[in-house]
């Protein structure tokens, strides 16, 4: 038996029309966006509606850049939606301008609009901020106005600063007293870290099963580091019998690893629903592959789906499926696409890609495919802002 590390570590989360140029003046009392741009052909919200379509990619291909466009544009119009995800997108570097300090401005602008997420959302860039920007009293205190108004996730951040005596003085009480708020309402983190403080014995008496409990509770709602911690519990015995086939699994899971599927992409091809199923019989074989050789995207995406599909396919039957997937995709059919995106994010066929396997991934959403959630979340925890603009530039 042994102590795993993890169970020690507190998990914290915390085409377009032109677009004027965009200022920013700092007053006194905090931020005054300034209009440069007159000519304006759209309203405030409208701008903000469109910089939404270009942020989740409905209905046009996913691009930050043009999104930030449009939220830069409205923000400057004083929509103080837009102000907070522009805020958003310059202190991340969405877009491709990343600018730590100017974004700050513009999220504290919407925080001081009073709405509790926007008041959040302030909060955690102050807190994650270069040491130069940051001001972790301050966070501190947009965290406890967001808490007033009944914001879970700005009490269980607040219940972190005052557990570590991080921006106010350290007080467990207070740490367990904001954590058993957000348990109240089955928040996932603030399960894990009331958990935490269990284990440990801090500021409570420590109880193995009322941890284990907590730990269980989250897990059930997917939190990947609960699941750590509960294979933790399972594997020393402390607060539920000892099991260590459960604890690997919990820590399989708790790495995103279920079973036999990849956390880079479904386990199982896409096939087209809109297609019978291809003939395997030996004429029809022939006949697929002439086809194929003739240029129809269907049989190419066919033989590519038969190739994938085979449980002990051979390297060379994967560059065979890559190469039939990528003349599908490139005629326009959507599951080619999808498909080839999660060859390049495996690096099965062809080599490992993730700028590739995003730019085929927003292709095939934006040709209809309903996506792949699991890819989705692989890139988006693999990659950085620049490969992600860089991939939406090219599926443009």
């Amino acid at each position: 038996m042994r102590w795993h590390g993890a169970l020690i570590t507190l998990l914290l989360f915390c085409g377009t029309a032109a677009v004027g140029t965009l200022a920013i003046a700092q007053t006194g009392e905090g931020v005054a966006p300034e209009v440069s741009d007159t000519g304006q052909e759209y309203t405030p919200q409208e701008m903000y509606d469109l910089g939404m379509q270009f942020h989740s990619g409905e209905g046009v291909l996913q691009n930050f850049a043009s999104a930030g466009e449009w939220f830069g544009r409205a923000a400057q119009q004083g929509h103080v939606a837009a102000q907070n995800r522009w805020g958003q997108y310059l202190f991340t570097g969405y877009g491709g301008t990343a600018d730590p300090a100017t974004g700050l401005l513009w999220l504290k602008a919407a925080a001081q609009a009073g709405d509790p997420d926007h008041v959040f959302d302030y909060a955690s860039a102050l807190e994650t901020a270069p040491e130069a920007l940051g001001d972790m009293s301050q966070a501190a205190q947009m965290y406890a106005r967001a808490a007033e108004k009944g914001h879970l996730e700005a009490m269980v951040s607040l219940g972190v600063l005052f557990q570590n005596g991080t921006g106010v003085p350290k007080d467990l009480a207070r740490a367990k007293q904001f954590y058993e708020l957000a348990v109240s309402e089955n928040h996932p983190r603030a399960q894990n870290n009331l958990g935490l403080l269990y284990v440990r014995g801090e500021g409570v008496t420590q109880d193995y099963v009322r941890a284990a409990e907590l730990f269980a509770a989250a897990s059930e709602q997917g939190l990947k580091v609960a699941k750590t911690n509960l294979g933790v519990m399972y594997e020393n015995g402390f607060g539920v019998p000892l099991d260590e086939a459960r604890a690997a699994e919990l820590y399989r899971e708790g790495a995103g690893q279920t079973g036999s599927t990849a956390s880079s992409g479904s386990a199982d091809p896409f096939y087209d629903p809109r297609l019978s199923q291809p003939d395997t019989s030996e004429a029809g074989l022939k006949l697929l592959q002439e086809s194929s050789n003739l240029g129809d995207p269907i049989s190419q995406f066919q033989l590519g789906w038969l190739l994938l599909i085979q449980s002990d396919r051979t390297p060379a039957a994967q560059i065979q499926a890559a190469t039939h997937m990528r003349s599908a995709a490139e005629a326009g059919l959507a599951p080619a696409m999808i498909n080839l995106a999660g060859l390049y994010a495996r690096g099965e066929g062809v080599p490992q890609d993730y700028v590739l396997a995003q730019m085929w991934m927003i292709r095939a959403v934006r040709f209809g495919h309903t996506g792949d959630p699991g890819l989705a979340e692989f890139l988006a925890s693999h990659m950085t802002v620049e490969q992600v603009s860089e991939a939406q530039k090219r599926a443009q």
